[in-house]
Parts: C-alpha cells; sequence; structure tokens
C-alpha cells in the first residue's frame, strides 16, 4: 500500500486544534506543540501517506515538517516544494509517480516496471521536508529513538549525517538525511534492487541542493549485477494470503471512475490492502501521537486496523485510507486522526465542513493548492479521501455505506 499522500500527499502534512497528550514530547515535536504528519518512516512502503504519507511516512512519507526550528522558513519551505527529482535521471523503466505538496514539504512515489499483469512493481517513497535549523537535532534525535526501537542504524557518510534505518518488524529500510535545513528520505521495503534504489536516492538528494548527501549504502553493491533485471518471482502452490480486516476492506470502493477520459468514461480498478497498525506504525512524531490518543481511547495498537484503497497505476489522483478500532467512539476516533494524523492543528491549515453525495465529511485543506483530505465517519471507522479533486472525492463518497 502507498504512503499516505498528502501532496502525501502530501506531501506533506492548521486552525490551531490540541489534541490530548502523554508527558513524553514526540520526536522531532516542536516546544510550541504544532506537529506534523507521517507515517512513513518505518512502516512498509504501502503505507507510510501517508504520511507519507503518510503519510507518512513512514520518521514516513513522507517526514512530515513541523515548522519550527527559529527564524523565517518561508525560502526553507520553498526549497522543500521544488525539490522534485528529474525523471530523466531515473533507472530504465522506473517512473515518477504521485507528488503531494503539504505545508512543509512534499511526498513522492517512484514506481518500477511490473514483473508481469499480475503483479506490481516495486515502489520506493520519498519526502522532502523543512526542518529549518532544527533539522540536524531531528536527524540525531530520529537516530537515537530509532536504536531505541530495536532498528539497526548504518551509517551512509563518514560524519553520520545519512544514515539507514533498517527495522527488522516490517522489513523497510529507510534511508534518512540533510541538506541545510531540508530532511529527506527514502523508504523501500525490499522490492527495489539495490542499484535503482541507489540512483534514486542520489537523485531526491541532488533535488535537495547536494547530491552526495545521502551518501552510499553498504548493500548498493550487493546487486548490482540485477540493476537492470526485474525481479523474479517464482511459481507457488502457496494460497495467497487472507485480507488483515477483511470486514474494514470491504467498506471501500474497488474501483473509481476516470473523469478524464474524453470518450466514455472509464473505471480505474483499485487495489485494497489492510494491516495491523503494530505492523504499520514507526517511531515518527504522528505515529507515536496517533499511538498515544488509541490508548487515552481505552485501546491498543494492536486493536487498531488500517487499509488503503488505491490505484496502482497512479493514473488518479486518489488514495483512501481507512481506520478502524472496533467498538470506539467514533466521533473520538475521527478527532485523533484528524489532529494527529492528519495535522489539522499546524498552521496554515484549514478545517471545515463539507457535504459530499448526501454525506458530512470534514475538509482539510493545507492551503498548498494541492491535495485536500476529506474525513468520514461511521460506527467505529474513519475513512480518509486523499485527493485534489473534488469530483473524484464525491465519487468516493458516494460509495461509501
Amino acid at each position: 500500500m502507498p504512503t499516505r499522500r498528502t501532496s502525501p500527499r502530501r506531501t506533506a502534512t492548521r486552525p490551531s486544534g490540541q489534541y490530548e497528550r502523554t508527558d513524553e514530547r514526540y520526536l522531532d515535536e516542536p516546544e510550541d506543540g504544532s506537529t506534523g504528519g507521517s507515517l512513513f518512516a518505518s512502516a512498509a512502503p504501502w503505507l507510510a501517506l501517508l504520511a507519507v504519507v503518510l503519510a507518512a511516512a513512514a520518521l514516513a512519507f513522507v517526514v512530515v515538517g513541523r515548522g519550527s526550528g527559529g527564524g523565517d522558513l518561508s525560502a526553507c519551505r520553498s526549497a522543500a516544494w521544488k525539490a522534485i527529482p528529474d525523471p530523466e535521471g531515473l533507472p530504465a523503466s522506473w517512473n515518477l509517480g504521485s507528488t503531494d505538496l503539504n505545508a512543509n514539504g512534499l511526498t513522492i512515489s517512484f514506481i518500477g516496471a511490473a514483473v508481469d499483469e499480475g503483479t506490481a512493481g516495486p515502489v520506493v517513497y520519498a519526502s522532502v521536508t523543512c526542518y529549518g535549523d532544527a533539522a540536524a537535532t531531528a536527524l540525531e534525535d530520529n537516530r537515537r529513538a530509532a536504536e531505541a526501537a530495536g532498528s539497526v542504524i548504518t551509517d551512509r557518510t563518514d560524519d553520520g549525517l545519512a544514515y539507514d534505518v533498517d527495522n527488522p518488524s516490517t522489513g523497510s529500510v529507510t534511508t534518512l538525511f540533510r541538506v541545510g535545513g531540508l530532511v529527506g528520505q527514502v523508504a523501500d521495503a525490499g522490492s527495489a534492487n539495490q542499484s535503482d534504489l541507489a540512483v534514486i536516492t542520489t537523485l531526491v538528494a541532488r533535488a535537495m541542493g547536494d547530491e552526495s548527501a545521502a551518501g552510499t549504502s553498504a548493500l548498493a553493491s550487493t546487486d548490482d549485477s540485477n540493476a537492470s533485471e526485474p525481479p523474479v518471482v517464482a511459481a507457488s502452490d502457496e494460497p495467497l494470503p487472507s485480507a488483515f480486516a477483511p470486514e474494514l476492506e470491504a467498506l471501500l470502493p474497488t474501483s473509481i471512475g476516470d473523469a478524464g477520459s474524453t470518450a466514455s468514461p472509464g473505471v480505474i480498478p483499485l487495489t485494497i490492502q489492510s494491516a495491523s497498525a503494530t505492523d504499520v506504525f514507526g517511531d515518527d512524531p504522528s505515529s507515536r501521537a496517533l499511538a498515544a490518543r488509541i490508548r487515552a481511547l481505552g485501546s491498543s495498537l494492536d486493536q487498531l486496523q488500517i487499509a488503503q484503497a488505491f490505484d496502482e497505476s497512479g493514473s488518479i489522483d486518489l488514495s483512501i485510507v481507512a481506520f478502524r478500532l472496533p467498538k470506539a467512539d467514533q466521533a473520538k476516533l475521527r478527532a485523533a486522526v484528524i489532529e494527529t494524523w492528519l495535522s489539522a492543528g499546524a498552521d496554515g491549515v484549514t478545517k471545515s465542513s463539507v457535504t459530499l453525495s448526501g454525506k458530512s465529511l470534514t475538509k482539510i485543506d493545507y492551503g498548498d493548492g494541492s491535495t485536500i483530505e476529506y474525513v468520514y465517519g461511521k460506527d467505529d471507522v474513519v475513512i480518509v479521501i486523499d485527493t485534489s479533486d473534488v469530483q473524484v472525492a464525491t465519487q468516493v463518497a458516494a460509495k461509501l455505506n
């Protein structure tokens, strides 16, 4: 599943809304209480914006900046928004996927060619986030938090300013590095070969202003001979794994109309996947903030189900993320998602109520002229529609029960 898009996505990332907090200060959270969101750093690439993005993305997405660090961050944010890698430099058979802007940066996906029509191609997610003067501190704090969580840290540069975070619980590897006040993240869960991943990482660093900033991975030379070869999927008689949260997946639309079709409206199939939050959440601020809210609701992360519907081809601007906390108070779960996952209390973000297809939704606008988040809640489920096209959002709303 792709990361939360807040283009992210979003890429990344607010009326000020205060949320319940523990006494712990979240990693990279500013003293003034503002926060960003991403599930990107240690989450499997399918989820994150999420975050992304996920977000968001996992730090997420996408690490989403928190608008702190002192001084005027206008130039820093502008640099982050412009840090889109040149697609001409991508490895053969790779394309630039979605690019999502958020309040403090952007999230980007890179899509490789599929082995065959029945399988999805490799996907790599990257985020560039403005941290300003706090960028160096954010990287160091994240290193310590990742080590404390059991991840393996491998330096990519002699000075330790770029490093890989290998999360054994998810099998994902996230590369983090800094160029001035910008923090870059590139995440993969083993779907891309190391040579292609190295090229993509260098392109991201170059777009940030210093192609050497990301250093070199110790893994980069292990499969150079396979750099241009697609992964081979061995045949197996094993049945496909069943859905983790079938009831939650059943609430999401399996297709969406292609309004951009000039002849007759086409139908775009959506891929749906689900997982437990314990398998997805990482050590980034947004993950920990939402985890704290879940605990405040009297539940735990192993009870929180997450599902996402998305277009693997990237031909439509849409990502749908659903959260289900069995028997939870829907209003409280909805508030938790809006205030932590979607960073609705950050500076520059506006929140309003809208009606789409007869349903009442909360609209989250990051003020960047890009992705809008539409939040729908029912029973113990909260669904986030991520798109910049209100017609697409209306279609999705019509399909929700």
